[in-house]
């Protein structure tokens, strides 16, 4: 629990550089320094440190994507990648989690970001040289982003310290003793989680701008929409998983729908003609954006050098692989690459798509194959790059990471429907229609509606397909259903992308759909206690 206190201790400092705010910024020397005595005096002040909740939020994306949405789903190589690296985040890829090595330290390191926002609602509901109209815009966005750390916390440990005020340390408590705090139940989790989010909601009223004060963010910054997206994602969670002491309530698939169906009708949204536009940098912030993560030139990269090959010193360049055709593979994405592929993913999420027809599967990986014998050796994960700087020859990493989109409400969509017995297929044809383009033949490329076992499972492939490297994958393993009130797929050979064996082995390793806290955590904090089966838990 140290980091947590000093992350705490750090934010009550209030020190902010304009548009640079978190909890890791402020081990820096920002060029502009404000103390509490001299800040919060003006709206620009709010806007400014809303603007570095929004950095805290990019600092955390990849944390958010991968290693807890993605790493833990069957996604992932082991070992080498076809660059000739090694693969990092194994002991996620392998559910190899202890106290000892439990991936991620710090409960994510989270509650500093958290802090910043607790601050940030505490000083601004105090804005007297704000009118209440005012206010609420930049409240409401608060309160949607602590909703998104906390039901993150939520699926990823179950039970987690819940800090709202930030009290402590702005009246001057620096004593870390009084700071400690116990994990809260997961039904005191969910409540909170659901009040922020409502009271998210009614802050923005009858807001329903991506941009309400012209800043030109496209889709950057949190919005209603974000909001209600995250409510479809909470209230489809809380209806199909039950949690420590919170139960699952099939009821909530209800208010998950409301939702779904306000993002369809209320925001302009649609979905893209053309699948590779969605996340191409020409098209930042476009008709099926709901909410990106915004990378710029000159401002800040992408994390997805991380699935990309090396031209310039990997296997890549020495070993000299050809494609499916014959065509002798460099530097194909002209990445200018000094970094090493430290992601692969499995091949069955490749070989899933439809060669030559479904047009995701090019967009997504570049394939590499054998110069010798034309076998295949792997991908390189391609969906969300950047561009090539023709003035420098260098290559930028400034595509946006997509947070939330309209495919995304279709699959919830399709999730409910099956939940309630209706038909799934409205929701996965037209992703599907899209994706195939000109050679769509509705006989036999629609899906037809199936019993509920074929349709949880014809959600998840298509999005495999669809929303693979957006974080969903873990999740969905956890929250997706074999048969309607059953295990859900993360304990189900159906749920790896082979079908040869399930994600973890329900009758040993159950207590694993959580992470473990570190044992120095635990040895500093005598509130905490370590997350249920991993207390005498060793690696396999």
């Amino acid at each position: 629990m140290k980091q947590f206190i000093k992350n705490t201790l750090r934010a009550s400092a209030f020190i902010v550089a304009l548009g640079m705010v978190s909890c890791d910024a402020l081990d820096l020397a920002p060029i502009d320094y404000y103390g509490d005595g001299n800040f919060w005096k003006r709206k620009e002040h709010v806007v400014s440190y809303m603007d570095g909740l929004h950095k805290n939020l990019r600092d955390k994306i990849f944390r958010h994507q991968y290693e807890l949405g993605e790493a833990r789903g069957g996604t992932s190589n082991m070992g080498t990648a076809v660059d000739g690296t090694s693969l990092n985040y194994q002991s996620m890829v392998s559910q190899r989690l202890t106290s000892e090595d439990p991936g991620i330290t710090g409960f994510g390191d989270y509650y500093g970001v958290i802090a910043n926002v607790n601050i940030f609602l505490q000083k601004t509901k105090e804005a007297d040289y704000m009118e209440e109209s005012e206010k609420s815009y930049y409240l409401a966005q608060a309160y949607g982003l602590r909703a998104f750390y906390y039901f993150d916390l939520y699926r990823t440990y179950g039970t987690a310290p819940l800090r709202l005020d930030p009290n402590e340390v702005v009246n001057g408590n620096f004593n870390p003793e009084d700071l400690y705090m116990e994990r809260a139940s997961g039904s005191k989790l969910m409540t909170q989680i659901k009040a922020d989010l409502a009271e998210s909601m009614r802050l923005f009223g009858d807001n329903n701008s991506f941009d309400p004060e012209s800043r030109g963010n496209k889709k950057s910054y949190w919005s209603k929409a974000a909001t209600e997206y995250l409510a479809a994602e909470v209230y489809l969670w809380n209806a199909k998983v039950s949690v420590d002491d919170n139960a699952a309530n099939e009821a909530d698939l209800a208010i998950a729908k409301q939702h779904c169906q306000s993002l369809m009708d209320n925001y302009g949204l649609s979905l893209m003609d053309n699948y590779a536009d969605i996340f191409d940098v020409e098209h930042k912030g476009n008709s099926e954006i709901i909410m990106a993560i915004r990378y710029m030139e000159g401002e800040a990269s992408n994390s997805n050098g991380t699935y990309m090959y090396n031209y310039q010193t990997g296997a890549w360049k020495t070993i000299g692989y050809n494609d499916e055709n014959g065509n002798a593979m460099g530097d194909t994405l002209q990445v200018r690459t000094s970094g090493m592929q430290r992601i692969e993913y499995l091949p069955e999420f490749f070989f899933a798509y439809e060669k030559g027809r479904d047009s995701r599967r090019d967009v997504n990986f570049l394939s590499a194959y054998s110069k010798t014998d034309n076998s295949f050796l792997g991908t390189v994960f391609k969906k969300i790059m950047g561009h090539l700087n023709a003035n420098t020859n260098s290559y930028i990493w400034d595509a946006d990471a997509v947070l939330y989109r309209l495919a995304g409400v279709y699959f919830m969509m399709a999730e409910i429907a099956n939940m309630e017995g209706g038909d799934v297929a409205q929701y996965i044809n037209p992703i599907r229609k899209r994706a195939y383009g000109a050679s769509w033949n509705e006989a036999t490329d629609a899906y037809v509606n199936g019993d509920f076992t074929q349709n949880e499972l014809a959600i998840l492939a298509e999005k495999d397909k669809e929303m693979l490297g957006e974080g969903q994958r873990w999740y969905d393993l956890n929250r997706m259903m074999l048969t309607k009130g059953g295990d859900h797929l993360v304990f189900c050979k159906e749920g790896s992308k082979d079908g040869q064996a399930p994600i973890l082995n329900k009758s040993t390793e159950a207590y694993k759909v959580f992470w473990p806290i570190e044992t120095e955590m635990l040895n500093k904090d005598p509130k905490l206690v370590q997350t249920p089966g991993y207390e005498n838990a060793a690696v396999n």
